[in-house]
C-alpha cells in the first residue's frame, strides 16, 4: 500500500527535480524516469519523501541522487562526459557535489590534467553564472563564485608539452555582467507581475467593508505602476474644483481660479511631471506633490478630471513605467486604470459595490498593463546595452518613423546589429559597436533575444490565466480554488457561500497571504481526496463528489492544481424535456434570473444588516416577504370616482391657445414643484405629446385631451396625497420623456417605435392614478376590497392601471379613438406592461433580468426585450425626484416620508403590524437614516445601469445622487 505522506512534499519533490535538471544535476530522461518510479509506486522512492519532511532543500537533491546513484544512473559518475544546460544550450563538465570521502588521497594529477580541470571550472563557472536559475545560489556563494572565476581568468599556467597559455581578458567578466543583468530582468520583472492577480482575493470576502476595498485598489494600482497614492480633481461645471486625497481618504471642495487656469492649460494624453519648478504651481500645492519623491499628473479623455499618481521611492522594478507613457503611447490603459479607480472609490461610498465585477474589471485593467510592461523591459533591455554600446531606438506609431539616439560610452568597431523587438508599434533598435562575429558579442545578443522572447511567452501565459479567470468569475454556479505547485492559494472566484464554508470547514482570511490548501481546507475527507488525486497523477478525475481536482500541467510539467465545487445547478431530466423547446428555455433563464436575484438580496442582507429593517424590505419580491395578514371588523371603503361630473375641467380649449412656460421641460432639471398654476402642469404634459408629434399621428382630439387630462388631475388630487398626487404624475412622464430624448442620441434609438412611445409616455402620466396614499402592504394587511379584488398581486398597481383604462374606455375621455380592433389590445398590453413594472418589489428582479438582457447582440429585437426596456425606463422615471440636486430632491423626500408618517399612525389606530422603517420618521436623522440607505441600495444602482445603457449620458444625475446620498449620511450622522 502506497504511503500517504503529506501532498506538500510531493510537490516539492516536483519542483525539486525540475530545478535539478535546470542546473545539470540530472538529465531529463532522470528526471522522467523518477517520475515513472513514483507512479510505480517504487517504495524506496517513495519512503525517500516521506522521510526528508524536515530536509533542506540540498539534502533533498542529496536522497535523490544517493537513489540515482545505486540504480547506477548517477550523472556524477560519467567521467569527461558534457551535459547540455537547458536553459543556456551550452555544454558544459558535470558539477561534482562536494561531499565527504569524494576525493581519494592517492589520486594524483598531471599539470597537464590540471590546466584541462581549470579550463573545465572556468566553463561552468561561467554558465552557472549565466544560468537564469540561480535557486541554491546565495548572495554570499554568487559572489564567492565571481571572486574563484575572476582569480582563474588571471591565472597563467604553462605546461613543458605545451606552450598554450590561457589568459582571460577582463571584458569577459563585462559579458559576464551583461547577460546576468538581462537574466535578472526577466526574472525580477516577471516575479513583480505574477502575484497582480492575487490582488482580486482581498475582496473575496462575504464581509467586504469600504475599508478593505479601498486598500484592495491601493494594492492594485502599487503592483500595476509602483503608484503609493492617487489624487483625482474634477472641475464641476461652476468651475468649482472636487479634490479626492486616497492618503485619508478624504475630499476636499475649493473655488480656486488658479487652479481652473492652470488645468485648461493641460492636454489630454499627456504625462506631467509635476515637481517644485514646473508651471503648475496652484496644481502642485493641491496635490501635495511635497510629500512624495514622483508625481505623474494625467488628464482623463473628454472630461474635467485630472489623476495624480505618487510615488514614494523608485526602487522598484516598475517605478520608471509612467515615465514612459510619451515615449510608448500607453494613454488608453491609463485612462482606463485612472477611471476605474475614480468610479469605484466613488460608488463605494455612495453605493453597494460588487466583488465579482470589481474582481473582474481588476483582471482586466492588470492584463492590459501587463501587456504594456514590454516597453518598460524593452527600456531596461537598452539602458543595460548602453553600457558597452551606442544604441539608436526606432519607433513607428503609424505617424512615421521617430529616431532616438541614446549617446553613451562607444569604443571598438564601426560594426553595428540592428534588433527588433516584436511588437504592434514596431520598436526596433539599432546596436552600433556590435560584432556578432565575435563570440561575447553573440552571446549578449542571444541573450537579450532569449530574454525577450521569454518575456512576451510569460505575458502570453498570463493573458491565458486572466481569459480563464475571467470565465469563471462570470459563474454564479460553481467556485473555483487555483493552487501553485507549492500548494498555495493563488485564485478564488467569488467569495465562498456560507454553506460551502460550512460543509467543508473552510477556514479562509483574505488577509493572509500564500495560504495552502491544507490551511483553507479542515475538512479530512476533501484533504485525503485532493492527495490521493495527485498521488495518482490524474489530470481530471470524474466525481460524483460536490468537488473535482484537476492539475495544471505545462509542457509535461507540474503547475498547480484546481478544485471545483459546483453549486445549485439546476437538473433537468433531458428526456423528459425538449431542451430545444423555445418555451421551456424561457422558463429556464427566469428561474435562473430569479435565482440570482435571489442570491443578490440573500448577499446584500448579509453584508448590509442594516437594511433588514429598513424601507429596502419594501422592494423584495413578494414571495420573500413575511405576510402577516390581520383581519379586521369592517372593510375600508374607497368612494370610486364619476367622471366628468363632480368637477370642473382644469383644463379647456382655450387654454391650448395659452403658452407654456414651464422651464427645462426637455431636460432632467425640470422641477414640477415650483409651477404654481395648474394649467401650466397641463400644458407641459401636452407640449410633451407635441414634441412626438403624438397628437397628430394619433389624431387625438383637443377637446376630447382636454377632459382625460382633467380626469387623471381630479383621481390623483382626490385624496390630497402629499406625494402620490398629478405632480408626481406629471414629474414621472417629463423624465420618461427625457430619457427617451437621450436614448435617442444612442445606436438604439429605433427599439422603441413612435406606438411604444406613446404607451411608455401616457403610462409615465397614469402610473399612480387614484393612489390611496398607502402601501400594497397596508392594502393586504387591511383586506382592502383593492387587496381583495387582486389577490394580493400588485394590488395599487394593478387599480391604477385598470382605472386609467377605464377612462380610455369611456368616449368623453378616450384619446386612443383612432385605435381599433387588435391595435387598442396591444396599446393595452403595453400600458398596463409598463405600469406594472413600477410595482417596486419587482425592482430586483427587473434590474437582474434587464443587465442580463442587454449583453445579448441581439436585444431589441423581441417584443420581450421592448417591454423590459419600458418598464427600466418608467421604473427609473419614477424616482426621478432622488435624482436631483440635494435641495430638490430633500422636498420629494419629505413628502413620501410624510405619507409614511401618516400611514404608521393609521396602523396603531387600527391594530394593524407597524412596520420599523416608518417609525420616528419626523425625527431627522431617522428619515435621514432611511433616506441614505434608500437612495444606496435601491436608487442609485438603477440609475446607475440605466445611464450605462444610454452611454452614461445619465452620469450627471447620477453624480447627484452621489451628493444626495453623502448629504442625508452627514445628517444621520450629525446626532
Amino acid at each position: 500500500m502506497l504511503s500517504n505522506p503529506h501532498l506538500s512534499n510531493y510537490i516539492r519533490f516536483f519542483q525539486i527535480i525540475s530545478d535539478m535538471e535546470q542546473e545539470c544535476l540530472i538529465t531529463q530522461k532522470e528526471k522522467h524516469q523518477l517520475k515513472v518510479n513514483l507512479t510505480l509506486k517504487d517504495m524506496q522512492l517513495v519512503n525517500m519523501i516521506a522521510l526528508n519532511t524536515d530536509a533542506d532543500d540540498e539534502e533533498f537533491k542529496y536522497s535523490i541522487i544517493n537513489i540515482l546513484r545505486k540504480q547506477n544512473q548517477s550523472p556524477r559518475q560519467r567521467q569527461g562526459q558534457k551535459i547540455r544546460c537547458k536553459s543556456t544550450g551550452i555544454e558544459m563538465s558535470p558539477i561534482r557535489l562536494i561531499r565527504r570521502n569524494s576525493v581519494s588521497k592517492e589520486a594524483k594529477v598531471t599539470e597537464e590534467q590540471l590546466i584541462q580541470q581549470i579550463d573545465d571550472l572556468n566553463e561552468s563557472l561561467v554558465t552557472i553564472l549565466q544560468n537564469e536559475n540561480k535557486s541554491i545560489l546565495t548572495p554570499i556563494v554568487t559572489e564567492k563564485l565571481k571572486s574563484i572565476l575572476e582569480v582563474i581568468q588571471k591565472t597563467t599556467i604553462s605546461s613543458p608539452s605545451t606552450t598554450t597559455t590561457k589568459i582571460f581578458q577582463s571584458d569577459e567578466i563585462e559579458n559576464c555582467k551583461i547577460v546576468d543583468k538581462f537574466t535578472s530582468l526577466y526574472t525580477d520583472m516577471k516575479k513583480h507581475y505574477t502575484d497582480y492577480l492575487n490582488c482580486h482575493l482581498l475582496l473575496m470576502d462575504n464581509n467586504l467593508s469600504y475599508e478593505i476595498l479601498v486598500q484592495s485598489v491601493k494594492n492594485f494600482v502599487k503592483k500595476l505602476i509602483d503608484a503609493d497614492q492617487i489624487t483625482y480633481l474634477h472641475i464641476r461645471e461652476d468651475q468649482s474644483q472636487q479634490t479626492y486625497y486616497s492618503a485619508d481618504d478624504s475630499y476636499l471642495i475649493t473655488n480656486d481660479k488658479q487652479i481652473y487656469n492652470e488645468t485648461q492649460l493641460i492636454q489630454p494624453n499627456k504625462v506631467l511631471l509635476l515637481d517644485e519648478c514646473n508651471f503648475y504651481p496652484a496644481l502642485s500645492e493641491q496635490f501635495k506633490i511635497k510629500l512624495y519623491k514622483r508625481n505623474y499628473l494625467i488628464k482623463l479623455n473628454n472630461q474635467d478630471v485630472f489623476v495624480c499618481f505618487h510615488i514614494s521611492d523608485q526602487t522598484s522594478i516598475i517605478s520608471e513605467f509612467l515615465a514612459l507613457a510619451d515615449e510608448f503611447d500607453i494613454f488608453e490603459d491609463l485612462n482606463q486604470l485612472s477611471s476605474f479607480l475614480i468610479d469605484t472609490i466613488k460608488q463605494a461610498k455612495v453605493q453597494i459595490f460588487n466583488p465579482l465585477q470589481l474582481s473582474h474589471m481588476i483582471q482586466g485593467i492588470g492584463i492590459a498593463f501587463i501587456r504594456s510592461s514590454k516597453y518598460l523591459f524593452i527600456k531596461k533591455c537598452i539602458h543595460i546595452l548602453q553600457s558597452k554600446y551606442q544604441v539608436e531606438i526606432h519607433i513607428n506609431s503609424g505617424d512615421g518613423m521617430s529616431v532616438i539616439s541614446s549617446p553613451s560610452f562607444f569604443y571598438g568597431t564601426q560594426k553595428q546589429v540592428d534588433f527588433e523587438f516584436k511588437d504592434e508599434l514596431n520598436v526596433s533598435i539599432t546596436i552600433n559597436g556590435m560584432d556578432l562575429n565575435k563570440k561575447a558579442d553573440l552571446m549578449i545578443y542571444k541573450q537579450l533575444t532569449q530574454s525577450f522572447n521569454k518575456y512576451l511567452k510569460f505575458i502570453r501565459q498570463c493573458y491565458d490565466r486572466t481569459t480563464f479567470y475571467k470565465f469563471f468569475v462570470k459563474s454564479q454556479e460553481t467556485l473555483i480554488f487555483e493552487f501553485d505547485k507549492l500548494g498555495r492559494l493563488i485564485f478564488l472566484s467569488r467569495p465562498i457561500p456560507s454553506d460551502i464554508k460550512k460543509e467543508f470547514n473552510i477556514d479562509f482570511d483574505p488577509k493572509k497571504n500564500k495560504v495552502t490548501y491544507s490551511q483553507l481546507f479542515q475538512n479530512e475527507e476533501l484533504l485525503n481526496y485532493i492527495e490521493n488525486f495527485l498521488q495518482e497523477h490524474n489530470v481530471l478525475r470524474d466525481s460524483d463528489q460536490q468537488y473535482q481536482v484537476f492539475m495544471k500541467m505545462e509542457e509535461r510539467n507540474f503547475k498547480g492544481f484546481f478544485i471545483i465545487f459546483q453549486q445549485g445547478w439546476l437538473k433537468y431530466d433531458q428526456k423528459k424535456f425538449n431542451l430545444n423547446d423555445p418555451s421551456l428555455q424561457k422558463e429556464l433563464q427566469k428561474q435562473i434570473i430569479q435565482q440570482e436575484t435571489m442570491r443578490f438580496i440573500d448577499k446584500l442582507e448579509q453584508n448590509n444588516p442594516q437594511i433588514l429593517n429598513s424601507v429596502v424590505q419594501m422592494f423584495k419580491p413578494r414571495s420573500t416577504q413575511r405576510q402577516t395578514v390581520h383581519y379586521r371588523n369592517s372593510i375600508l371603503q374607497f368612494e370610486p370616482a364619476k367622471l366628468g361630473v363632480q368637477h370642473q375641467f382644469s383644463l379647456r380649449m382655450e387654454d391650448l391657445n395659452t403658452q407654456c412656460t414651464v422651464p427645462n421641460i426637455d431636460n432632467f432639471n425640470f422641477n414640477v414643484l415650483a409651477v404654481d398654476e395648474m394649467v401650466q402642469k397641463q400644458l407641459a404634459v401636452v407640449e410633451i405629446l407635441k414634441y412626438h408629434n403624438l397628437i397628430k399621428e394619433y389624431d387625438i382630439p383637443l377637446d376630447t385631451l382636454c377632459q382625460f387630462l382633467s380626469e387623471v388631475e381630479y383621481k390623483y388630487n382626490k385624496k390630497k396625497n402629499v406625494f402620490h398626487n398629478y405632480d408626481h404624475g406629471v414629474s414621472v412622464m417629463q423624465n420618461v420623456h427625457a430619457i427617451l430624448l437621450q436614448l435617442h442620441q444612442t445606436s438604439n434609438a429605433a427599439i422603441i417605435s413612435t406606438f411604444n412611445q406613446f404607451a411608455l409616455l401616457l403610462s409615465g402620466l397614469c402610473h399612480d392614478v387614484s393612489h390611496t396614499g398607502r402601501t400594497n402592504t397596508f392594502e393586504i394587511n387591511s383586506l382592502s376590497n383593492l387587496a381583495i379584488r387582486y389577490h394580493d398581486r400588485s394590488v395599487l398597481e394593478q387599480h391604477h392601471a385598470a382605472k386609467s383604462l377605464k377612462l380610455l374606455c369611456v368616449p368623453a375621455t378616450n384619446i386612443l379613438q383612432s385605435f381599433k380592433g387588435e391595435e387598442f389590445r396591444k396599446f393595452r398590453r403595453m400600458f398596463i406592461s409598463n405600469i406594472l413594472y413600477t410595482d417596486i418589489t419587482e425592482h430586483f428582479n427587473l434590474i437582474k433580468n434587464f443587465e442580463s438582457k442587454v449583453s445579448e447582440s441581439n436585444f431589441g429585437q423581441q417584443d420581450e426585450d421592448i417591454k423590459l426596456l419600458s418598464g427600466m425606463i418608467i421604473h427609473t422615471s419614477d424616482f426621478t425626484g432622488g435624482a436631483k440636486q440635494f435641495e430638490l430632491s430633500k422636498q420629494w423626500s419629505f413628502k413620501v416620508n410624510k405619507e409614511f408618517e401618516q400611514q404608521y399612525e393609521l396602523e396603531g389606530k387600527l391594530g394593524y403590524p407597524q412596520l420599523p422603517y416608518m417609525k420616528d420618521l419626523q425625527k431627522l436623522p431617522v428619515m435621514a437614516k432611511q433616506e441614505a440607505g434608500f437612495f444606496k441600495f435601491i436608487v442609485r444602482p438603477l440609475w446607475q445601469s440605466m445611464s450605462k445603457y444610454l452611454d452614461n449620458r445619465l452620469q450627471e444625475q447620477v453624480d447627484y445622487l452621489d451628493e444626495t446620498i453623502q448629504k442625508w449620511e452627514q445628517i444621520a450622522n450629525s446626532e
